[in-house]
């Protein structure tokens, strides 16, 4: 009688190891994906960043025109993002911004911080409009005192 030949076994994976391998990749995506840098999966710009990136230029600005000293500004352009000193009055080198950001414009006026105490003309408060991704942020600079603020004036 021949010699029966034992089947030879089929190479593959059992349902156990992919149903294994399918939740540790579950438990990592679950980890990974809200650490994951803005922008990385094309979600809306993070206003947020550029809301704080305005303000602290802002604040720049006017601390530069009361270093500056008397018949001294700070201009701020609003064109394409925001330029602050860009004419070097007072500041070392002109802030620029949005930096490291798509997707966000900027509206508003131009306007000018004078010294003393980076005045702007009173009782005129300029309101700068952050928007992208279908949402939007203010940053108010107070016309009295130059204070810059984030939210409505």
């Amino acid at each position: 009688m021949p010699l029966r030949q034992l089947p030879t076994p089929v190479a593959g994976f059992t349902l156990f190891e992919l149903v294994l391998v399918l939740l540790i990749l579950g438990v990592l995506a679950v980890v990974a994906i809200p650490r994951l840098p803005v922008g990385l999966l094309g979600s809306a710009p993070d206003l947020q960043a550029a809301q704080d990136q305005l303000a602290g230029d802002l604040r720049q600005g006017r601390t530069g025109a009361m270093v500056c000293g008397h018949n001294k500004t700070v201009e701020v352009e609003i064109a394409n993002g925001w330029t602050v000193d860009g004419a070097r009055n007072c500041l070392s080198t002109p802030l620029e911004g949005p930096r490291n950001l798509s997707g966000v414009t900027v509206s508003g006026e131009d306007f000018f911080f004078r010294y003393p105490f980076g005045n702007l003309e009173p009782e005129n408060d300029v309101r700068l409009t952050l928007a992208g991704g279908g949402e939007s942020r203010e940053v108010c600079v107070r016309g009295l005192t130059g204070a810059v603020e984030r939210g409505g004036c």
